[in-house]
């Protein structure tokens, strides 16, 4: 007679229907209760027990795989392929899944092939950040544990378990407002139909926002604006950090070690001001900006929804408002007493500060070319003034658009030498019409002349009429 293994539930079925049918219970009701199975089912494994023993409670199906199973030979051969694969790339198990359908005729289901990988250790690097965090746990495990861990375990130790625990821990906030700014651009679907970007600065201290500027590109206009907007209201931070962009940071190659940093727009206009300008390439070091952009991406495009914003300028006229009701809810608090920000600088100080600088040589012409036009140099008396040729001198573009040139501590006024003459001696000359002056009514002699209207006139005039009876 063969040993006969249940399980659990049937287990516990067969002890019930069997002390029952040895103690010669007779009440069929209370079995079914204890069972939590209807009458007929009681009574079909009390006929069981009765006919076939503790056969009868073993399933139909029992130790019979289902139709859907796959061999061991495949399976181990699945298992091959993706350590193959994912040995050179990180592949995930979508287009896993489309390899082995197109490169090798295996044809599985997602689902099969999600659970096979899953089993085996491995993840899809397009997993969730639950299940990655999971499956690093469980290699800690080994690892404390002392198991022998798999190529891919190692693979993902040595390239993101160990860095994530160590290259980015948490930091505290800065003390005081104003003493280190986050300065990042985001680029999103923020209004209308088109990407834009979003350019802000937050304050690490309290979380407000101090700066935001919509713009089509990530550009240097677009931190000049939010630059503006916090060096005119708050006044200038001791430290700005940003990322790695050549807008901030820009390093030439080939050249020597002494040379090879160099001032951008952006930099040198920090370092007139006093501005600590840093820098990094790691997301995780300026976090506080990243999630800012993770909560207006979730808040503030539903506001200009709602708004039915669709243009750059409604956008940035909205924001401006939605920032001040953004830093009531979620900004902490601030004395204005203790803070970092020095004095604020007026609109026309940060238009000179907020400046774009190119070298320029003159040419034979006494004129130089910028942006593809050609200026001429004009001194404070509105006199034109001819450089020698081929001497360089540096042109300032200020923030509201007005254009300088530098020559040895001499500044010049540029303007543009248009194409063609605005007049020619071909055409006829336009009529001057002379303006006849015209004096108010509060004028000295307007007044006289009607005072003597009321003391000699009027009298004579109201005499001219005659009247018949």
């Amino acid at each position: 007679m063969r040993k006969v293994e249940l399980t659990m539930k049937e287990q516990t079925k067969y002890d019930l229907v069997k002390r029952f049918i040895d103690n010669g219970e007779r009440n069929i009701k209370r079995l079914s209760s204890l069972l939590n199975c209807t009458l007929k089912t009681a009574y079909n494994l009390i006929n069981k027990y009765k006919t076939s023993g503790k056969e009868g409670f073993v399933h139909g199906n029992h130790l019979h795989k289902p139709t859907t199973t796959k061999s061991i030979e495949l399976t181990s051969k699945i298992l091959e392929i993706y350590k193959d694969i994912s040995n050179g790339t990180n592949v995930n198990f979508t287009h896993f899944n489309e390899i082995l359908k197109r490169d090798y005729s295996i044809d599985v289901s997602y689902t099969f092939l999600m659970q096979l990988l899953s089993n085996n250790s491995f993840y899809s690097p397009k997993c969730h950040r639950s299940t990655r965090r999971k499956k690093n746990e469980l290699i800690k495990e080994k690892m404390k544990a002392g198991r022998k861990l798999t190529q891919f375990e190692e693979n993902v130790v040595a390239d993101f378990l160990l860095d994530s625990d160590e290259a980015h821990p948490r930091k505290e906030r800065s003390k005081y407002f104003g003493e280190l700014l986050q300065m990042d651009a985001s680029v999103d679907k923020w209004f209308g139909t088109t990407k834009s970007y979003l350019h802000a600065a937050i304050d690490d201290s309290t979380g407000s926002i101090v700066g935001v500027y919509f713009d089509k590109q990530e550009t240097l206009y677009g931190y000049y604006q939010i630059t503006k907007q916090f060096l005119t209201k708050y006044g200038i931070p001791t430290t700005i950090l940003t990322d790695n962009r050549t807008i901030f940071n820009y390093i030439r190659h080939g050249k020597s070690s002494e040379e090879r940093d160099t001032f951008t727009q952006y930099g040198f206009m920090c370092h007139r001001i006093g501005i600590d300008l840093q820098t990094s390439s790691i997301a995780q070091v300026k976090g506080r900006i990243e999630r800012l952009f993770s909560t207006l991406q979730s808040r503030l495009i539903t506001e200009m929804h709602l708004k039915k914003i669709e243009t750059m300028d409604e956008a940035n006229k909205f924001v401006q408002e939605y920032i001040l009701q953004f830093n009531k809810q979620f900004a902490l608090p601030y004395k204005d007493s203790i803070n970092c920000f020095e004095k604020q600088l007026e609109n026309t100080n940060v238009d000179e500060y907020l400046a774009i600088v190119a070298h320029r040589k003159v040419d034979n012409g006494s004129s130089i070319r910028y942006n593809g036009k050609y200026y001429r140099f004009f001194n404070d008396k509105g006199d034109l003034i001819c450089p020698r040729p081929k001497s360089e001198c540096l042109v300032i573009k200020k923030f509201d658009n007005d254009l300088v040139a530098l020559f040895e501590q001499t500044v010049y006024h540029l303007e543009e030498l248009k194409l063609y003459k605005e007049n020619s001696i071909m055409e006829p000359k336009k009529p001057i019409v002379k303006k006849v002056y015209r004096p108010g009514l509060d004028h000295p002699w307007k007044r006289k002349l009607y005072e003597n209207y009321l003391k000699y006139y009027r009298k004579k005039l109201q005499n001219n009429y005659s009247y018949d009876d």
